[in-house]
């Protein structure tokens, strides 16, 4: 998970799922990092770093082995208050490295390190650690411990308990324990350990394997529940980065949210029916599983995250962001974070400073490159600086990457172009056609304009089928202000609750455009019945941070609920002029005609505010962008 700050909103049932990449993106999904806000003895503060254990066995194949006992430790010793750990990004981006001990703790800015290794041969397993002070460069206490598979969780919370003895933070053995939902299985674990490890790769390839090798492990222990919240943020990721059919996505999350209610409490399951929720688009809930989640495991970074989405004061954070660079100064994702809500805040200048030191930290990533496109596309609507970062580009596109590509193509005048990329894109990423779907509406709206060549609109023809067409006809139809053809697919020419819920439930945001404009027309009665389930959908959504009240979706629920004043509504509405999404930057265009914007066409500043972003973006880039009303 790795964009964004806030659940970017979208449109129609049948892309809802890009609700689920962007919550991926806005919760940094790249690896268990540990983070810490605050240390808890100011006096003589503990920190410490623990490396990944290098592998001595004999054929070398077990370094994910390694990786995976020293980040249980890791995790353990995380969970303790009296202790600043360094995170898994962080401490693990030394591994196989030649730099000293005492310069690895010096650049992590720790007074301890923990290195290691494991030799694993068949059901036999030594385990040798040592701990060493950074400024001396001494060890002050090294164990080797040779066991069994079968007893290799005892040696894992023997090794930790020592480490906090050695560090005299004073605890008793059972304060020390892994993580509830673990197995005792040694075969299972072993699966566990190499399936998470394949899910930090984020490739299609290998999240299609963490999830064989993922369900090995649950077949193993059925009551493995550790195991199953990590194969759900699994079929999260693929759903962003491919290798897994949506289909089977949907149907795999359903059944482990089922199974997951049987589980124990620990974090990562809360995490995982949090993104259920949100799919359901139960807001409340979503929010009530953050907070627990948060309260089992704050110094979790996949959960500390999500629980700075649902901190209303922006400003506060960023400055707690910057407090993770603490114990995450290798983490890009934290970086890429930050810069997305600097630039919310329009501080673009602290931002680039941020992008600076990414390109010293972390040159040639996906991150990178996206934090780029936040400084040039959303920050200062560079398009042509933008689609060269793409052209420079040497690595793999997730979705969300793809569709921009398309969508700079077709802002810098370049159709034939954006064609072709779209038709490759829903060729080669067949389950993956949403992510194009702001694209094909803004083509949908050059055809109307009639400023597509006829050969350019018979090839938008073949790329996508009827029934996509027809999607594309009746969400366009909306924003320009007429109702007939969403009427006539739900049935609405004597609308019910039954028939009214089933619009909404299918298709929120484009059933909250159908209420704009028979609320603009004076008529309510619909609104009405929807209102109070629209509420328990958006409500805790559009009052959270900054980038959130933002969303399309939000500005349409405000006017709706007239929650907010129309000098608010405006107020959020000038600045997603000035953030432009990386996610739905296709709609942007139909800006002066979109039913989305009725809570704000009466504005006395609305054309004035629109008119200037016209002639500062599309006016110098793409005339044929600038779409006049009718």
């Amino acid at each position: 998970m790795e964009v964004n700050e806030s659940i970017h909103e979208y449109t129609g049932s049948k892309i809802n799922y890009i609700l689920i990449a962007a919550l991926i993106l806005a919760l940094g999904f790249i690896a268990y990092e540990k983070l810490f806000l605050t240390s808890a003895d100011g006096s003589l503060e503990r920190s410490i770093a623990v490396l990944p254990f290098e592998d001595m066995s004999p054929d070398k194949s077990q370094s994910y082995f390694g990786d995976g006992i020293a980040e249980e430790i890791l995790n353990s010793l995380a969970r303790l208050k009296q202790l600043v750990v360094i995170a898994r990004t962080s401490s693990f981006n030394f591994k196989d490295s030649n730099i000293d001990i005492r310069e690895i703790g010096q650049k992590l800015n720790v007074n301890y390190v923990l290195e290691g290794s494991v030799r694993k041969d068949r059901d036999k397993v030594r385990i040798t650690a040592q701990l060493i002070d950074v400024t001396s460069g001494a060890h002050i206490w090294s164990q080797t411990y040779e066991r069994t598979l079968d007893s290799i969780f005892a040696v894992q919370d023997e090794l930790t308990f020592a480490i906090t003895q050695a560090l005299k933070l004073n605890l008793l053995p059972e304060q020390v324990k892994y993580e509830a939902g673990m197995t005792d299985t040694p075969e299972a674990y072993e699966l566990f350990i190499l399936g998470r490890e394949l899910a930090y790769q984020r490739t299609s390839k290998a999240l299609r394997k963490s999830a064989e090798v993922l369900k090995r492990a649950i077949e193993l222990d059925e009551h493995f529940y550790l195991a199953m919240a990590q194969l759900y943020t699994t079929y999260i990721l693929a759903s962003e980065y491919g290798g897994i059919d949506y289909a089977t996505i949907l149907a795999e999350q359903e059944r482990l949210f089922w199974q997951l209610q049987a589980a124990p409490d620990f974090a990562l399951k809360y995490l995982a029916l949090s993104f259920h929720a949100s799919q359901k688009y139960q807001t409340t809930v979503y929010l009530a599983l953050i907070r627990r989640a948060y309260e089992l495991a704050p110094n979790d970074p996949l959960v500390q995250n999500g629980y700075l989405l649902i901190i209303e004061d922006i400003d506060q954070t960023i400055e707690q962001r910057f407090a993770v660079l603490r114990t995450n100064p290798e983490s890009a994702i934290n970086y890429r974070n930050l810069i997305d809500l600097l630039i919310a805040q329009g501080r673009v200048a602290e931002a680039k400073d941020l992008l600076n030191d990414m390109e010293t930290k972390f040159p040639n990533t996906t991150l990178l490159l996206v934090s780029k496109l936040l400084v040039y596309f959303t920050g200062e609507h560079d398009f042509e600086k933008s689609l060269r970062l793409f052209a420079n580009y040497k690595g793999e596109l997730d979705g969300n990457l793809r569709a921009l590509e398309t969508t700079l193509l077709i802002f810098s005048d370049r159709i034939d172009d954006a064609l072709a990329l779209m038709q490759k894109n829903t060729s080669n990423h067949p389950t993956q056609f949403d992510f194009e779907y702001s694209n094909a509406l803004l083509l949908s709206q050059l055809r109307n304009y009639e400023r597509l060549t006829p050969a350019q609109e018979t090839k938008f023809k073949q790329i996508f089928d009827d029934t996509q067409q027809a999607e594309f006809h009746i969400l366009l139809e909306l924003l320009n202000g007429n109702t007939q053809s969403f009427i006539e697919k739900y049935e609405l020419s004597n609308p019910t609750q039954q028939t009214l819920k089933k619009a909404l439930s299918d298709d929120p945001y484009i059933t909250m455009l159908y209420l704009a404009i028979l609320k603009e027309r004076g008529k309510t009665d619909e609104l009405n019945i929807l209102l109070p389930e629209m509420k328990s959908q958006f409500e805790s959504h559009c009052i959270t941070n900054l980038v959130s009240q933002m969303s399309n979706s939000c500005l349409v629920f405000w006017y709706l609920s007239e929650q907010h004043s129309a000098e608010q509504r405006f107020t959020s509405f000038s600045k997603q002029l000035n953030y432009l999404s990386i996610y739905y930057g296709g709609m942007t265009p139909s800006l002066p005609n979109s039913t989305g914007y009725n809570g704000v066409k009466n504005h006395p500043e609305f054309k004035s505010t629109v008119r200037k972003f016209m002639d500062d973006t599309f006016r110098q880039s793409n005339p044929k962008l600038i779409f006049e009303p009718r």
